[in-house]
């Protein structure tokens, strides 16, 4: 087995695996920088709601990651134990999408409700499929190096899905020369969503098909799920690791739901389309030069010097007056 393991991942499996990641980048540039505009601006949700439903979401978030986790490792089936979430999650992953994008045209209140109930779907099914596909890439291949190529696959696929999901608002206007009026704007969510939805459907069952599940995985500690929070909080590396991860998800979370905001309203600027695309051309364009540096020197200081990096880049922001010539 040990020789099995050593063995270079197939480009048609790396692929294969990498394929969900950009379907499912529009579970982030859509839904976290598009739809809060759009339910505030065209459907007429509050503002101050909206923000304390995407916060409650996101909370929600972190209570259901470690359960479809703990769920994920204990399930046994001939198919596996991460492809059935796979494969079944990706149907209602694309239906709640598909509800999210098109809300009726009813009252405030209805609408309310409708964002809330469908916003808690797309990340409960989410979190559904994505906590199962992110366990099941260590586990195609045990090779240290072999694994940074698959994952640099997986999060180049993850950030070409982002751009052209980033992209799909302008790129949707143009082609069908849509208005910024409220009907032109529900044509476009419509048209994502339809375009969108089948994508995740697809990409994930196009996973599933190609994967195989390896046998004969050790069987889990019998252990009560509060016993194990106590072991990962006894398990120090994992914890700076938790603490460093929560802190840089704040530092790109709260950007990406507000840069739409920031951009019209304190920039006065209509070139946020144009600023996610330089970002995100940016981060492809670099991404084999990760890589390369991870090999070098492994993938704890090429993190940090990215977040190095990129705190520095950010910070400019908090200097621009927007009335300086």
């Amino acid at each position: 087995m040990g020789e099995r393991l050593k063995k270079n991942v197939p480009t048609a499996k790396r692929l294969a695996y990498a394929a969900p990641a950009f379907a499912l980048a529009v579970v982030g540039i859509p839904i976290y920088v598009y739809i809060p505009k759009f339910y505030t601006d065209v459907v007429g949700i509050h503002i101050a709601i909206l923000g304390y439903l995407i916060l409650g979401v996101r909370l929600f978030d972190a209570v259901t990651d470690p359960v479809i986790g703990y769920i994920s490792d204990r399930t046994r089936t001939r198919f596996g134990r991460r492809r059935p979430y796979l494969a079944a999650g990706a149907v209602v992953l694309a239906l709640s999408i598909f509800f999210l994008f098109n809300p009726p045209d009813q009252s405030p209140i209805f609408e309310t409700i409708w964002f809330g109930t469908w916003i808690f779907c797309v990340f409960l099914f989410w979190t559904f499929v994505e906590v199962p596909y992110e366990s099941l890439g260590p586990e195609i291949t045990f090779n240290y190096h072999e694994r940074i190529a698959l994952f640099g696959w997986r999060d180049g696929a993850l950030i070409a899905g982002t751009l052209v999901a980033a992209s799909s608002p302008a790129l949707v206007s143009q082609f069908l020369s849509l208005s910024p009026t409220p009907a032109g704007e529900r044509t476009k969510f419509f048209w994502i969503s339809a375009v969108y939805a089948p994508l995740v459907v697809a990409f994930c069952w196009w996973c599933v098909a190609s994967i195989r599940e390896r046998t004969g995985h050790a069987e889990p500690i019998r252990r009560g799920l509060g016993i194990g929070f106590g072991l990962v909080l006894r398990n120090r590396p994992f914890m700076i690791l938790l603490v460093s991860y929560t802190v840089a998800a704040f530092g790109s979370n709260l950007p990406a739901t507000l840069i739409l905001f920031y951009v019209e309203y304190v920039l006065h600027s209509k070139l946020a389309d144009l600023f996610l695309a330089l970002y995100f051309v940016t981060g492809i364009a670099f991404l084999p030069g990760w890589v390369f540096l991870a090999r070098r020197t492994g993938k704890k200081y090429a993190w940090i010097l990215s977040m190095v990096i990129n705190t520095g880049a950010f910070v400019g922001v908090f200097f621009w007056d927007p009335e300086t010539p």
